[in-house]
Parts: structure tokens; sequence; C-alpha cells
């Protein structure tokens, strides 16, 4: 099988491969190419948010000194975070990450007797997971398709979409090909039929300008922090949609009251901080720089790339490998180099992602797949690393497909 094919793919770890495929040096440096996962922390972010882990602790709620200053602080980050994605400081709801800004953007519209929404085939767990829960209790939901580049079928989802309906939910650019939907568009659907849109942009965020001064109708996005070079457990839900949500945390009534309890001063910090990076004046070059790479690694590779037919976000490469992608991670992982399956793994199973599922792209051939996301940190050695391990690994893995076949 050549390297641009996709085939019958080899056991998890194959007897053919050779013990030498698992030597590593244990003190050289980890390459780290799975910036999708999670970002690696941003020093200027740690620094931001530091003084309020230590002397600067107060609660934001309380009158004196140091709870005024809390107060300070995170309105100062709450209108940071608006100014650097086109919103209004009001419509700035803190979370507990991008999870749960999904959770609430979803359920916070589905508190009345059951109704009808509209999610897209391709939407990560906490919107799709929360869905099926919702279709549990009564609700209608219905599923709009993508197209096999990874693009929503926007005929598909004129069609889908009602009057009256609660929600319609669209991942702003997925987490596993890196496929960056046509938001503006899809909000002018939704706002055609006045059904509220909400856009799970965690991944988005990380190599895209998002803005959301020019988007129609009522809309709301998920943040996430750690994806942006920020701490995990740290997001938001923003937007002008916000104010029509209902709650689905009570207590202290903070956040507006859709998300009470202490607020996590520190953690609006670091988000403002790792917006201001991943949003400000000199992210537009990173972008370029990473998509150079990114094309680099793909025309060196030369395997079958997912999605490249149309915009991708900057770092995301998701490639066929003909063989088994958490083989093919597991042997990268053994020479120092941190990539991911294409595929969601359960109860030690490899299962063909959602997401290529709905591109058309289905049992061996999404088994095979391996994502490499690049970040901030990567750079033209990482790239040349990873070529020179797989045309080490190619030939033994070809060897051990031949040998269980």
């Amino acid at each position: 099988m050549g390297r641009g094919r996709v085939g019958q793919l080899s056991p998890a770890f194959p007897a053919a491969v050779t013990p030498q495929l698992f030597v590593r040096c244990d003190n050289a440096r980890v390459i780290y190419l799975d910036h999708a996962a999670t970002a690696p922390p941003e020093p200027r972010v740690v620094e931001a948010m530091l003084p309020h882990l230590t002397e600067r602790f107060g609660n934001p709620s309380e009158p004196h000194a140091l709870g005024r200053q809390a107060r300070a602080d995170l309105d100062a980050a709450r209108e940071e975070i608006a100014s650097l994605v086109g919103a209004d400081p009001s419509d700035v709801v803190l979370t507990g990450g991008g999870t749960e800004a999904d959770n609430l953007a979803v359920l916070g519209r589905a508190q009345g007797q059951p109704g009808r929404m509209v999610v897209s085939a391709i939407e990560h767990p906490a919107v799709r997971r929360t869905a099926e829960v919702l279709a549990r209790r009564g609700w209608e939901i219905a599923v709009a398709p993508v197209l096999p580049n990874g693009r929503l079928d926007l005929i598909e989802l004129w069609d889908l979409v009602q009057t009256g309906d609660a929600l319609v939910c669209v991942m702003g650019a997925s987490n596993v090909t890196g496929v960056v939907q046509p938001i503006a568009d899809i909000a002018a659907i939704c706002a055609e039929h006045a059904v509220p849109l909400h856009v799970d942009d965690v991944q988005t965020a990380a190599g895209a300008e998002l803005d959301l001064s020019d988007l129609p109708g009522r809309v709301t996005i998920a943040l996430a922090a750690h994806k942006l070079g920020g701490p995990r457990g740290v997001g938001a839900v923003i937007g002008t949609g916000v104010q029509s949500l209902d709650p689905i945390v009570f207590g202290g009534g903070q956040e507006g009251g859709l998300r009470s309890g202490t607020e996590d001063v520190a953690g609006a910090v670091a988000l403002a901080a790792a917006l201001r990076i991943r949003q400000g004046a000199q992210a537009p070059a990173e972008r370029v720089r990473r998509a150079a790479l990114r094309d680099d690694l793909e025309a060196r590779l030369a395997l079958p790339v997912v999605g490249v037919e149309v915009e991708r976000l900057p770092g995301h490469a998701l490639l066929l490998t003909g063989y088994r992608g958490d083989t093919v991670v597991r042997l990268f992982d053994e020479r120092g180099i941190a990539i991911s399956a294409g595929s969601a793994c359960a109860s030690g199973e490899t299962l063909p992602d959602a997401t290529l599922t709905a591109m058309d792209i289905h049992g061996d051939a999404a088994r095979s797949a391996i994502r490499i996301t690049l970040g901030p940190t990567s750079t033209a050695a990482d790239v040349d690393a990873v070529v020179a391990a797989w045309t080490e690994l190619a030939p033994a893995l070809q060897l051990a497909t031949e040998a269980s076949a």
C-alpha cells in the first residue's frame, strides 16, 4: 500500500513492528503538536493572573477595599474580553470552561416546555450530548448535515430551520478537522427565521478572528481559556443572545444571575490576557506563519488531508495515514512527539469520530486519522521532526500490515 492510500489497518501493536520503533530519548524535549487539545501555558497569561492568586485575593462581591479592587479587576477583564470579540461587556458571562458555556447556551433556552432545536452533525459533545439529553426529555432535535468537505450544507440548513425553533447550534471551527464554518451566512439564516444562534468558538478563537459586531440576530459564542494559552476551568458565553437566556446555576446571582457563584477574578484576567494575544494586532501574522508550517508539513507527508478544499484553522492538519491512528500516535509518542488520533476512544476501542462519519468518512479510513495541530510555539524544526519520524515509521507499519493481512 502506498503512503497516500488508505487500506487495511494494522493491529493496535502489530508483532511485526520491531522494538526499535519504541526507543525514546527521555532527556529530549517533547515536541508538542496537539494544540487543539490544549495550548501550552502562555507566560504572559501566567504573569497577568499571578497577582490575583496571591495578594489580590478579595471577593468581588464584598464592599471593603480588597473586594472593591477585585470588582474593578473583574470589570476591567470583562470589558477587555468584550472589546476583543466585538461585544458589549454586559453580554459577557464568565463560566467554568467551554463545556459549561455550551451547556448554558443550550439549556438556557430549554427551561420551558419541550420544543425544537437544530444542531449541526459535527458538534462537540458539550453540545451534542446536551441535545441528546433534551431529546430524551421530549425535545425535537433536527440534525443539520455537512458536505463531504466539512462545511455545513446551507441549503439544507435553510430548509431545516423553522420560525419558533428555540436554537440553532453550529461549531465555528471543528476541533477535529479545523474546517471553519461560514458563520455570517449561518447567522443571516437564523436571523431571517428569528431563531437564536449559538456558536461553539472554543477552537475558533485560537486561530481565527472573532467579531460579533456585524452578526445579525441573537447570537452567543462559547470560549475556553485553555485553548488560548490560559488555564483550564475558565470560559465564557458571549453575545447579544445572552440577555434572553435562562439560568441553569442558581445561588447568589453573580454574572447577571446566569452563573451564580463567587467570580474567578484570576480566571477572568487570564482569559482577557489570552484573548489579547490570540485576537490582538500581532495575531494575523502569527496565523500566516502557522499556516505556512502546516502547508509544508502536509506537502512533505503526502498523505490524504481532510477538509483541504475549504478554509481551515491555520494550525490544523487531519491526515489519513492508512494505518490505525492510535498506533501511529503511540509510535510518535515514543519519539517524543505529541499528536492525537482523529477518532474518539471509548472503552478501549477506537471508534470513527462523529465528525468524520458526518463527512462520509467511515470504517478503516476514519480509524486511520491522526490530528497534528500547531500553535504559537511550533517551529520548522518540529515539522522536520514529524517528517523524519514518519519516514522511519511508514515502512515498518507497511510491513506490519502486510504480515497481518
